[in-house]
């Protein structure tokens, strides 16, 4: 036989008590928000330390950039970007096998003998 219900949704059928806490009610139902905001926050530290320690060389060119921009704002930024371009440029130009094995150097190590152009001339 079906009993028809009306109202809440979480009402338990065969429980007398009219006070009982509902039979399936999600398991943060009741736990603070405040701990819930401690438990991400954590996670977030966790995974940020992990990037940290895994990108050390990205971790450098960001604190340089950000103690470049606390010193001398944002034109001190475009000076340091418009100086490491025009480093790498003229790298290029004076020495461009150097530049070549030091910035490309991954992408052409996966050439095989039979290709074509300067990764398979070696």
């Amino acid at each position: 036989m079906r009993r028809i219900v009306t109202g809440e949704q979480i009402a338990q059928l065969t429980n007398p008590d009219p006070f009982a806490v509902s039979a399936w009610r999600a398991p943060v139902y009741r736990t603070p928000g405040w701990i819930i905001a401690a438990v991400q926050l954590a996670r977030f530290l966790l995974w940020l330390a992990r990037l940290i320690i895994r990108h050390p060389v990205i971790d450098a060119v960001l604190t340089v950039l950000a103690l470049v921009w606390l010193k001398a704002g944002w034109p001190g930024v475009v000076a340091l970007v418009l100086i490491v371009v025009t480093v790498l440029a003229g790298w290029r130009g004076a020495r461009p096998v150097s530049f070549s094995r030091w910035i490309a150097g991954p992408a052409r190590a996966s050439a095989g003998p039979g290709s074509t152009g300067a990764a398979g001339a070696r």
